[in-house]
């Protein structure tokens, strides 16, 4: 196998999304039986296959490092994997189910999640690290869902360190960019500040709210309305620790952001389009691969990520092709 472009470290699930947005908000929901009807989609999903499946999309070679049961779903999951042209090598977990979540976004356009409590994803073990060595050692950048250390007791959080450091250790010879999203989004009830860091230690470039951030380091309210502003005032604070940073926020989430890279004193603004996307599914995972090749410049400029409009067509002229 080609040497990859990305390892990825993070979620394998199996979605079901409900399509669209309800019909009201959460908050007005008063009584028990209120029922809607809208389509639900089953979808692969999971913070790592997202990212990996948009690494792949880019034009890039991903190697996805996690964990599925040997059940119907953990089936399905690795079948379209191996279809997408991911590299998928961890084995399968018997004892344990794979990941699944429900996902659905009300009139306000607030998410609900919801996922199994014990699967198969928190079982990745270091075993199941140290066969990739090569391939953590030689890629571009190693990428960490912020889900694998959010659990110290389970075997994942071990098996993320090992592979932080495999990187680590090759940093001197041009080895990987560690990559840390910082999700869940309130994991500042699970650690202090100090012991994040201690976590990304060896992380270079940090993904995350800003509204994330600024209850890291004691700063503003929930309450708060954060704008470029406050964003930037989070940011200078941030510079102190972290020397590459996107920092995202908005009513989605990642309406807006701003990029930092102290080696080339770089700052940038933008607007990321997500009010008008018409596929909003990680897309984050589209926006950091994006970044990590135009702005941050870690990925080579040899690729660009299909537009959705772009995917449509592409997909509406194979399909034309093929009743030919």
């Amino acid at each position: 196998m080609r040497t990859p472009d990305i390892v990825v470290l993070g979620d394998v699930n199996l979605d079901w999304s409900v399509r669209g947005h309800l019909p009201f908000r959460f908050s007005e929901l008063k009584e028990n039986g209120v029922i809607t009807w809208a389509p639900i989609e089953e979808l692969p999903g999971g913070s790592g296959l997202n990212f990996a499946w948009f690494a792949k999309r880019a034009g890039y070679r991903p190697v996805l490092l996690a964990k599925t049961g040997a059940d119907s779903a953990g089936h399905f999951l690795r079948v379209w994997l191996q279809e997408a042209g991911i590299v998928f090598p961890v084995s399968e977990d018997p004892a344990f189910e794979t990941g699944r979540a429900f996902l659905v976004r009300d009139g306000n356009d607030i998410r609900l999640l919801v996922n199994n409590l014990d699967n198969a994803n928190h079982k990745l073990r270091t075993s199941d690290i140290e066969p990739h060595c090569a391939d953590i050692g030689s890629c571009r950048v190693l990428y960490i869902s912020g889900y694998c250390i959010m659990d110290e007791t389970v075997p994942r959080f071990r098996a993320t360190s090992r592979a932080m450091e495999i990187a680590s250790a090759q940093r001197a010879s041009g080895g990987p960019i560690v990559v840390f999203d910082v999700v869940p989004h309130r994991i500042y009830e699970r650690y202090t500040f100090d012991l994040f860091k201690l976590l990304t230690k060896h992380v270079q470039i940090v993904i995350s709210e800003v509204a994330t951030m600024r209850r890291f380091l004691g700063l503003g309210s929930k309450s708060e309305i954060i704008d470029r502003a406050v964003a930037e005032e989070t940011l200078g604070h941030l510079k102190a620790h972290y020397r590459q940073c996107i920092l995202r926020w908005g009513p989605s989430g990642c309406d807006e952001q701003l990029l930092w890279d102290a080696t080339t004193e770089r700052l940038k603004w933008e607007e990321t389009g997500h009010k008008a996307a018409n596929d909003k599914r990680a897309f984050g995972d589209a926006l950091a691969i994006r970044a990590l090749q135009t702005f941050f410049e870690v990925l080579p400029p040899l690729y660009r990520i299909e537009s959705e409009a772009e995917r449509k067509e592409n997909q509406r002229k194979g399909d034309s092709e093929s009743a030919r």
